[in-house]
C-alpha cells in the first residue's frame, strides 16, 4: 500500500533577478531533497551544461564532516571574474538553488564573494554527500562544475525499522509513532513495552521493542539537533502504524517546516512532510486524542 501523508505548503522569497521560481516541491521549499540552502531560491531541474560561463575559483569547505539534519554547515568561496550567482545541487536531488554573492573580495577585487549555510535532510542515504557548484554571469552563461563533499557521520543505532522526524527551526516538535496495538510511542512513552502484572526483575523484553531515541528541543532547551527517531533493534510486528507531528512549543517561531522518513533495513519506504504555525503550539491533546498532527501511516506485512 501506499502511504498517505499531508503535504506542506510554503512560499519561498527568490533572488530577484536570478533564474525562475520552480513549481512547489510535494513535501515544500525543499523538504524532499538531501540539500537545502538557507534564503536561497529553489529552482526546478539539475545544473546547466558548460556554457562557457565564470568559474567557481574559491571554494571554503570549514566543516568536512556533518550529520543528517545538521543545520548551519557552512560553505563559501569566490566566484571567477563575470560571475554573479552560483547555483548549488547535491547529487542526487531533482532540483538545485540559487545564492546570490555577498560583495566583492577586497583581495581579488574583481571576483565576489558568496557563502551558503547549508541544511541536511535526516534521510540522507549514503555516508557521504557530494555538492556540485557552477557560477552564471550577466547574459546567463553558465561554467563548469565545481564539486566538494561532505563525510556523513552515522547517527542512528542500527535498526530494523526507523522513523524518523526532522525540522528546520528551533521549536520543540515531537514525534508520535502509534502501533499497531494502538499503544503510542514518543517523548512520555518511550517504548512500546508493557511490564506483566507481576514484575519480574530478571524480564528484559523490554529491551526488544521499539523505543524512543531522543526528545530534541525539549521545553525550549535547544540543542538544535532538530530530529527525533523512534528505534526497532528487532524486527516490527505486523500491521499498521501512524506517525504524528505535535508542536509542543514554537519557542518563538512563526512556523516549522518538517519531514517524516520511514525506513526498513537501508531503504526509505515512506516520506512525507508538512507546515505547522505557533497558533498550532497553543492547544495540547487531550487524553485520548490523537498525539499532534496526522503525518502519514503504513503497514507491516
Amino acid at each position: 500500500m501506499r502511504p498517505r501523508g499531508l503535504i506542506g505548503a510554503a512560499v519561498l522569497a527568490g533572488v530577484a533577478g536570478v533564474g525562475c521560481e520552480a513549481a512547489p516541491s510535494r513535501l515544500g521549499p525543499g523538504l524532499d531533497l538531501q540539500l537545502r540552502v538557507s534564503g536561497a531560491q529553489l529552482v526546478e531541474g539539475g545544473l546547466a551544461d558548460d556554457q562557457g560561463g565564470p568559474v567557481v575559483s574559491q571554494v571554503v569547505r570549514p566543516q568536512a564532516e556533518v550529520r543528517r539534519g545538521e543545520a548551519s554547515v557552512a560553505l563559501g568561496g569566490r566566484l571567477g571574474p563575470g560571475g554573479i550567482a552560483l547555483h548549488v545541487q547535491a547529487v542526487g536531488d531533482a532540483d538545485h538553488w540559487i545564492v546570490a554573492p555577498k560583495g566583492f573580495d577586497f583581495v581579488v577585487t574583481n571576483e565576489l564573494l558568496w557563502d551558503a549555510s547549508l541544511e541536511l535532510s535526516h534521510s540522507i542515504c549514503c555516508d557521504r554527500l557530494p555538492v556540485r557548484l557552477q557560477a552564471v554571469d550577466g547574459q546567463g552563461r553558465h561554467g563548469p562544475v565545481t564539486e566538494t563533499s561532505f563525510v556523513v557521520l552515522p547517527d542512528v543505532p542500527p535498526a530494523r525499522q526507523l522513523i524518523s522526524l526532522g525540522w528546520d527551526a528551533a521549536v520543540d516538535l515531537d514525534l508520535h509513532v502509534e502501533l499497531p496495538d494502538g499503544t503510542v510511542v514518543g517523548p512520555k512513552n518511550i517504548n512500546g513495552y508493557e511490564p506483566p502484572m507481576v514484575p519480574d526483575p530478571t524480564d528484559e523484553t523490554w529491551m526488544e521493542g521499539p523505543y524512543f531515541e531522543y526528545d530534541s528541543n525539549q521545553q525550549c532547551r535547544l540543542d538544535l539537533r532538530n530530529r527525533e527517531n523512534v528505534v526497532w533493534p528487532v524486527e516490527p510486528v505486523a500491521g499498521r502504524y501512524r506517525v504524528y507531528a505535535q508542536l509542543f512549543s514554537a519557542c518563538g517561531q512563526a512556523a516549522v517546516n518538517f519531514t517524516a522518513m520511514v525506513q526498513q533495513g537501508q531503504e526509505v519506504t515512506a516520506e512525507a512532510g508538512g507546515t505547522l504555525f505557533e497558533f498550532d503550539a497553543r492547544q495540547h491533546p487531550a487524553d485520548g486524542e490523537a498525539p499532534g498532527l496526522f503525518v502519514l501511516e503504513f503497514e507491516v506485512p
